[in-house]
C-alpha cells in the first residue's frame, strides 16, 4: 500500500460538537485542516446531551445571577443567528426540537421564584406563561404551580451532527488506535502515522473529552498537562418510552439551586415519544444502581404528574461522563476551556452551548501562534471515513422487544 503525507494547518482530535464545530470554523477561515475519531461522531458525549442550548438561567436558581451565569446568556442568540446562516459556523438546516425551554416550580418554591423571576434585570429573558399557554403535560386541573417559558432553545443532535459534518466529511478520518502512532517533541505533535498515511501537522488541537488525558500520555506531554486540569463529572440519565402524546422540554425547580428535573422530549420512528430525564435526578443517580435509578424516576414522575399514567412505559438508564476542565468542588465551569502551549491546543468545550465560545478561542490561540492559513489541500480520498454515532434511544430499548 502506497503511504501518503499530509501536511494539514491544524489536525484535530475528536470528532463531537468540539472538534466538528473548530474544524468547520477553521476551514471557513482559510485553514486547511483534518480531524481523527477513534469511535463514532458524536457518539460520547455530544448524543448523550439534551441538546439544550442555554443562557445560563437555570444556574440562577438560588435567586442570584452570577457573572459565571451571565457568562453565557449569549448563547442561544448566537446559535439562531448561525442557524440564519450567520456568524463563524453557518446551521442551516439544522432541526430544532422545541424554540424554547420552560421551567416549572409549585408549592413555596413557587412564591420565592416569582420575585426573583418578575426583578428587571431577567426582563426579556424568562416570561411567565398563562394556564392556556402551558405545555399539554403541565395542562391539568391538578397542576397547581407556575410555568415559566426561557430564552433557550433544544436542538436535535442528531441533526446537529449532519449539519456540521457535511461541509467536511472527506476530512473526518477513522483512526480506531492511535496507542504508540503519535510522535511528539517539546512543543507538541510532530506526526500521527496511520495505515495508509502520515500526518505531519503543523498545530494540533486536542478536544476528545475524556480521550485528551490519554492522547497526552506520550513521552513529551505531561508539561503541558496535568490531571489537575481536568475532571470528569457522571451523570446516570433516565430514558422514558411513553404512548402519552406529551413533547415536553422544561426544568422542574425544586428546593436547591439546581434543576430537580430536566426533560427533554425524542420522538422515534414508530411514533412513541422518550422522555430523556437529567437535572438532580441524574446526578444524584450515579449513586444508584440502575434499577434504583429507574425506580427513584418512576416515583418522581409520579409526584410530578400525578394526572400521568407510566405504566405502560419502557425504562432505560444510560450512564454518562462529562469530561470538563477543573472547578473547585465539580462545580459545573461556564465558559469553554482552550490552552495553547507551543504547537498544541487543549481544549474542552464545557457543554454543547458554548461550541461558539470555544471555536472564538481556538482561533484567538491559533492567530496568537502565528500561524497562516496554507495553500490548498485536497482530503484523502483513500482513508477511511470516521463514521456517524447514534442517540442511546435509537436501541437501547430493543432487548425488551425480544
Amino acid at each position: 500500500m502506497t503511504t501518503q503525507t499530509l501536511e494539514p494547518d491544524v489536525l484535530i482530535f475528536g470528532g463531537g460538537v468540539a472538534g466538528l464545530w473548530l474544524i468547520n470554523q477553521l476551514q471557513n477561515q482559510g485553514y486547511q485542516c483534518l480531524l481523527l475519531e477513534t469511535g463514532t461522531l458524536g457518539g460520547a458525549q455530544t448524543l448523550a446531551s439534551q441538546g439544550i442550548i442555554h443562557g445560563g438561567l437555570k444556574y440562577a436558581l438560588g435567586g442570584a445571577l452570577s457573572n459565571e451565569s451571565e457568562a453565557i446568556a449569549g448563547m442561544p442568540e448566537r446559535w439562531r443567528a448561525a442557524m440564519g446562516g450567520q456568524g463563524p459556523v453557518p446551521l442551516n438546516g439544522l432541526d430544532v426540537l422545541s424554540d424554547t425551554q420552560h421551567l416549572w416550580s409549585a408549592g413555596s418554591v413557587a412564591s420565592r421564584m416569582t420575585t426573583f423571576f418578575a426583578s428587571k434585570m431577567l426582563r426579556g429573558r424568562i416570561e411567565r406563561l398563562r394556564r392556556g399557554d402551558y405545555p399539554s403535560a403541565l395542562a391539568n386541573a391538578r397542576f397547581k404551580g407556575q410555568v415559566y417559558r426561557l430564552d433557550d432553545l433544544v436542538v436535535d443532535t442528531e441533526s446537529l451532527l449532519d449539519v456540521l459534518t457535511a461541509p467536511v466529511r472527506p476530512r473526518l478520518l477513522r483512526a480506531p488506535d492511535l496507542n504508540g502512532r503519535l510522535t511528539w517533541d517539546e512543543r507538541g505533535i510532530r506526526e500521527v502515522r496511520l495505515d495508509g498515511a502520515v500526518i505531519r501537522p503543523k498545530l494540533s488541537v486536542l478536544a476528545a473529552g475524556e480521550g485528551n488525558a490519554a492522547l497526552l500520555d506520550g513521552a513529551h506531554a505531561r508539561h503541558l498537562f496535568t490531571q489537575d486540569e481536568s475532571q470528569s463529572r457522571p451523570l446516570k440519565m433516565v430514558l422514558v418510552r411513553h404512548r402519552l402524546g406529551h413533547s415536553l422540554y422544561a426544568h422542574c425547580v425544586g428546593a436547591s439551586s439546581k434543576p430537580r428535573l430536566t426533560v427533554t422530549t425524542h420522538p422515534l420512528p414508530d411514533g412513541s415519544l422518550v422522555w430523556y430525564l437529567g437535572g438532580d435526578l441524574a446526578e444524584r443517580g450515579v449513586e444508584r444502581s440502575d434499577a434504583e435509578q429507574i425506580a427513584a424516576a418512576r416515583t418522581e414522575l409520579d409526584q410530578l404528574f400525578p394526572w400521568l399514567d407510566f405504566s405502560g412505559a419502557d425504562w432505560a438508564t444510560l450512564d454518562v461522563s462529562r469530561a470538563e476542565p477543573r472547578q473547585n468542588s465539580l462545580a459545573k465551569p461556564d465558559n469553554a476551556y482552550a490552552r495553547r502551549d507551543g504547537d498544541l491546543i487543549l481544549t474542552w468545550p464545557t457543554k454543547l452551548t458554548l461550541a461558539p465560545d470555544l471555536g472564538d478561542r481556538v482561533e484567538a490561540l491559533i492567530r496568537d501562534h502565528g500561524l497562516q492559513p496554507g495553500p490548498a489541500m485536497a482530503p484523502p480520498d483513500n482513508l477511511p471515513q470516521a463514521p456517524l454515532g447514534q442517540p442511546y434511544w435509537h436501541h437501547c430499548f430493543a432487548r425488551e422487544n425480544h
